[in-house]
């Protein structure tokens, strides 16, 4: 079932970013600045599915973004890194994990092409504006660690894709392929075309970076290993993602990831050989310990991850290290729903 919600009745009810001083709205922002109809003229569109007999209402905008979509792009935007020690990346990141626990989800990765049935006509042009503007503000190191961020969670539960109204597992997968690969072609750019992803990008930002401080241990955290090394540990420690490199190639070919192919051109074989280097390393060095064996079949198997786990008969002797360790370090992973 979909229906629109008028911004006068379903806008005040929905979580979506407030416009102040302190956290203002960048989608908002997005309309004023390029005089494209994104919030101003937005109408937003409920997607209701049904799962295991449960109503799961999910908003869409004209780009195909959820509201989880629009704080990830806000927060990767404003350039909030997660180790950060302020009431307001604090705020942002809690909310994000509300959202999480209360079904909302991610439908896309930052510069997929999913155009509204609805107004498809004039969809490409706003979205090579929308691009742009992410593709000018965003850094590196915080897409990165927001990457990091949401691999505590497990996946399937914060992906979605919907279509004729049932939720399609495969391409649920290939959403989660596609959201990641994303990540590192983008880091690939960044290191090994470093003259070309600086020569794309606008040399001013926006949104300045902020200047709160890392905590002392995430600091001697990033001094110990690159951001790309944790990433692509959390990455294995996450245990829900396969990659095949045919798969990667399929997906590059894709409709729905032609920024990305535009920005790779003819770099693709060099992106590829990059790939398969990390997947090759990855084989020869990695063994998982009998608790991370057990922690991942913990985590696929238990039907409400994590909350189930204090259903679990060893709970009340696990101490904060292993619950945490459980957990994937999710400071968030007890909170309630309200």
């Amino acid at each position: 079932m979909t229906h629109t919600i008028s911004q006068a009745s379903g806008s005040a009810n929905r979580p979506r970013l407030c416009r102040s001083d302190h956290q203002p709205n960048i989608l908002e922002y997005i309309d004023t600045t390029l005089n494209d109809s994104f919030s101003s003229r937005l109408k937003l569109q409920s997607t209701t599915t049904t799962t295991n007999n449960t109503s799961i209402p999910n908003g869409y905008d004209q780009f195909g973004n959820t509201i989880v979509d629009q704080y990830l792009l806000y927060i990767l935007c404003q350039k909030l890194n997660p180790n950060r020690i302020d009431n307001r990346t604090e705020h942002l990141y809690h909310s994000l994990h509300q959202l999480f626990i209360s079904n909302s989800k991610i439908s896309k990765s930052f510069f997929e092409y999913s155009p509204s049935l609805i107004n498809r006509s004039n969809y490409q042009s706003l979205f090579n504006n929308y691009t742009s503007f992410i593709w000018n503000e965003f850094d590196v190191d915080i897409l990165l660690e927001l990457a990091c961020f949401i691999l505590k969670y497990r996946l399937r539960d914060i992906f979605t894709t919907v279509t004729n109204n049932k939720t399609n597992i495969n391409s649920i997968r290939q959403k989660i392929l596609g959201y990641f690969v994303e990540i590192i072609a983008i880091y690939y750019l960044f290191t090994n075309h470093h003259d070309f992803f600086i020569n794309s990008r606008s040399k001013d930002m926006l949104f300045p970076y902020p200047s709160s401080t890392l905590t002392s241990q995430d600091y001697q955290k990033d001094k110990d290993t690159s951001i790309f090394s944790k990433f692509l540990r959390k990455l294995y420690d996450n245990g829900e993602i396969s990659f095949d490199i045919r798969q990667i190639k399929l997906l590059l070919q894709s409709d729905a990831y032609q920024f990305l192919n535009k920005k790779l051109e003819n770099k693709k074989i060099g992106f590829i050989n990059f790939f398969d280097t990390i997947l090759r390393y990855q084989r020869e060095t990695s063994c998982r310990s009998l608790k991370s064996i057990c922690r991942l079949y913990i985590k696929t198997h238990i039907k409400q991850f994590p909350d189930d786990i204090k259903h679990l008969s060893l709970y009340p002797s696990m101490n904060d290290q292993l619950l945490a360790y459980l957990t994937y370090e999710n400071k968030y992973a007890f909170e309630s729903y309200v």
